[in-house]
């Protein structure tokens, strides 16, 4: 060992901290060979444990071999991810690369100094372990060697690190005795303790002296100049060329050092302990990606199944109506023919060529009422086949969407675990090199690598959270309706086909805020009852009250709203005091929650709507552009940030997943998705009178109908009831009304469907027919 080199004069912790990285360089290498990531993380921890207390016996040539050129390290040069390799296989590793150097065992990318690899830093520590195998390699097969003291050539039996020479037994014993060698004996190694094989790598530090100052050789470097990049220095250097340098004390500083990388360690291994967390959430989250994707198409199956039973009993209902219509246009004209072929055989000779003529004017009539009835069941017909095949086709193409959106998020979280696994693996290499620093008994270990193990660690623990940020939406897929095609324009009758006062509505002037029907024709209406009381009644449509139960208020006239759930349960929201519950209208029961205290805010509702299907009700309430999804246990599930134009929505359907609104802030309907996403604005009527949308309803066949009024706080006679298709929002139809109305919603009575809609004010109960255009 050169005098003049003096870094590799102090070791301490130095060879403990190579051997778990060379070490790592070969586990990594092993990784390479196909070991899975599971494996090489056991066999990191194993590594990790035993470097501490590593024995230098353990230690072979092979330990030093470059994993590059597999031949001991010539020039070592370390990376900043602290891996080693011989100069001369960087130079070709950045020639090969054209200056884009990475490590090539963790693939960090490292910069390429002017001067190629010589720029680099020298790995000390490497040449220190490899000078101790050639010291064992020398006892172990007794080479001779010149003896430093009285220059015999014999076989070596101890080695001095003070004097840097092999000793022979003679001069050995003279070490171990003379008074003025007295300081060389802490650092003689000898043949036996080689040949016990338990020197550690801490027990080999003990045996190198302290650094001696490059200047004034003779002196041990007890200060440090941070100015010259921590260059040990003597007492004698601070009155020289150091003079004016920043200077302190190698114990002082090393202690410093070694507290802030022992902080440094603590964060790395926090953090490693997240990511694995992490990564098994991700692990986790891979099997709910694949599961939700199963779930939707499951859904997806059932929707459209249920729409092409739907469709298939329609055909079935068609293909019976036109062979039954023709049966009735048979028999009718068979019975005509056996009146008129009396007539005949009475008038015979008198009346027989009137007969004929009318004979042959019935079968024509016949033959073109047949014609007639066959195209327009045809024309049904075509229309549902269409209907089916668009359904068909919708449904493959749904399917395809989800599963390539399930590829797309698997592969997702498959990148993010291997970057998290291989950020675990980086820096549990910078802990156990720490860890390893912070074991050494030298302060120049602490002085000269804490800082590098602290850079090193920074870039990691900044990108702890990227890999997995990204993965805080992968559970959501694309909304993916069933189309079912325009509606068809549908006439609403100029005057109610049905009209009734309700019972005892009228007579006490009780306000009608909603109202709702249900699949067997149970009709709920609800509004303000006065005295701080909203009601919740049950009809007949002969107006009678069958069921009737009052909720309590802090408003002195507080608005309701209902909507049908499923089975015999209507969603129910107050006004002024945000009650929102369930009322049974077979057993006249009502159980509720206080949406503020769901929401955690204050809040007045301002419309409701629900979908048993979907265990979903929705709650929409004034100035406020969410909307609130509950449960059928009254639980909050989720939230709809609405578009920014719609602020203060009013009415509200939710149909075949799109949501329909009526918005007083805006003045106009719209047309949402379910996650809130707006497709599109629903014109308004033409007439300047009536330019607020005031309620909104579905009929069967998909259509949508906005309830038009010239303001909310009061419904004059003139009303508008546009018709609009549920894809698209175009304009189907316009009807004008000439009678005062408010809530809508549909009902079928006696097999057609129809239209109903109380009036706001004045308790009267009308109905509208409904029929294709």
């Amino acid at each position: 060992m050169s005098s003049t080199s003096w870094i590799p004069q102090w070791t301490g912790g130095h060879w403990t901290a190579t051997v778990f990285v060379e070490k790592l360089d070969l586990l990594k290498l092993s990784v390479r060979n196909n070991l899975t990531a599971e494996n090489n993380s056991k066999e990191l921890s194993t590594v990790a444990m035993a470097t501490v207390a590593t024995i230098l016996d353990d230690i072979d040539d092979k330990f030093c071999q470059c994993c590059l050129c597999f031949k001991q390290y010539k020039d070592p040069r370390q990376l900043p991810c602290l891996h080693r390799y011989c100069s001369g296989c960087l130079d070709e590793e950045i020639q090969r690369t054209h200056g884009d150097l990475k490590c090539p065992l963790c693939q960090q990318e490292a910069d390429v100094p002017e001067d190629g690899a010589q720029g680099l830093k020298k790995d000390f520590f490497m040449n220190e372990i490899i000078e101790f195998l050639d010291i064992k390699k020398s006892f172990q097969d007794e080479e001779t060697h010149e003896c430093g003291d009285c220059s015999k050539i014999v076989k070596a039996r101890s080695y001095c690190f003070k004097c840097s020479e092999f000793l022979c037994d003679g001069c050995h014993e003279y070490h171990m005795t003379k008074k003025s060698l007295k300081e060389h004996r802490p650092y003689l190694l000898t043949l036996k303790d080689v040949k016990t094989k338990n020197l550690t790598l801490q027990k080999l530090s003990s045996l190198k002296q302290a650094p001696m100052c490059k200047t004034h050789q003779d002196d041990v470097s007890r200060l440090c100049c941070k100015t010259c990049e921590n260059m040990p220095i003597c007492t004698a250097c601070t009155y020289g060329g150091h003079k004016s340098h920043e200077i302190e004390d190698a114990i002082s500083l090393a202690t410093v050092k070694k507290q802030t990388l022992r902080n440094q360690l603590a964060i790395l291994t926090k953090s490693t302990d997240k990511i694995k967390q992490e990564v098994k959430k991700t692990l986790q989250l891979q099997k709910d990606v694949v599961a939700t994707a199963d779930t939707k198409i499951a859904e997806l199956d059932h929707d459209a199944g249920e729409e092409l039973n739907k469709i298939g009993k329609d055909i079935e209902v068609v293909s019976e109506e036109r062979s039954n219509v023709a049966k009735q246009i048979r028999d009718k004209w068979e019975g005509e023919h056996e009146q008129r072929q009396q007539a005949y055989e009475e008038k015979m000779k008198r009346l027989r060529k009137e007969h004929e003529e009318m004979e042959h004017k019935f079968e024509s009539d016949m033959d073109r009422n047949i014609e007639k009835s066959n195209e327009t069941y045809s024309k049904k017909e075509s229309k549902l086949l269409s209907k089916q095949e668009n359904v068909e086709k919708q449904l493959q193409e749904g399917k395809a969407l989800i599963r390539k959106e399930k590829e797309n998020k698997l592969g997702k979280t498959e990148g993010a675990i291997v970057n998290g696994k291989s950020t675990v693996e980086r820096m549990q290499n910078l802990i156990e090199t720490g860890s390893n620093i912070l074991v050494s008994e030298n302060n120049w270990t602490a002085i000269q690598n804490a800082d590098r193990v602290c850079a090193a660690s920074e870039p990691l623990i900044r990108e702890l959270d990227r890999d997995f940020s990204e993965l805080d939406k992968v559970l959501e897929y694309p909304q993916v309706r069933l189309s079912l095609g325009r509606a068809e324009k549908m006439k609403i009758s100029d005057k109610p086909v049905i009209e009734v006062a309700i019972e005892n509505i009228k007579k006490t002037g009780w306000v009608i805020n909603g109202v709702a029907a249900a699949p067997d024709g149970t009709i709920v209406i609800t509004g303000a009852k006065g005295q701080k009381q909203a009601h919740i009644s049950v009809i007949n449509l002969d107006g009678r009250i069958s069921k009737q139960k009052l909720i309590g208020s802090t408003d002195e006239s507080p608005y309701c709203f209902c909507a049908f759930f499923k089975d015999d349960e209507f969603a129910i929201a107050t006004q002024c005091n945000a009650n929102i519950g369930l009322y049974n209208a077979d057993n006249n029961t009502y159980h509720s929650t206080d949406l503020r205290e769901v929401i955690n805010k204050e809040a007045r509702v301002g419309c409701i709507t629900a979908d048993g299907s979907k265990d979903q009700i929705i709650v929409g309430c004034e100035d406020v552009p969410v909307l609130y999804v509950l449960n059928g246990k009254l639980q909050l599930t989720r939230t709809i940030n609405l578009p920014q134009i719609v602020k203060s929505p009013r009415g509200i359907v939710v149909n075949n997943g799109i949501i329909f609104i009526c918005c007083q802030s805006s003045g106009s309907a719209y047309a949402v998705n379910m996650e809130g996403g707006l497709l599109h604005k629903l014109s308004k009527p033409d007439s300047m009178n009536c330019k607020m949308p005031f309620s909104v309803c579905t009929s069967n066949n998909g259509s949508v109908y906005v309830l038009w009024a010239d303001s909310y706080s009061s419904l004059t006679q003139d009303c508008v009831i546009l018709q609009y298709s549920p894809d698209d929002g175009s304009l189907l139809t316009t009807t004008p009304l000439r009678t005062a109305q408010g809530w809508m919603a549909t009902i079928e009575i006696d097999g057609a469907e129809r239209l109903l809609s109380p009036s706001w004010l004045g308790g009267m109960l009308r109905v509208y027919g409904l029929e294709e255009d």
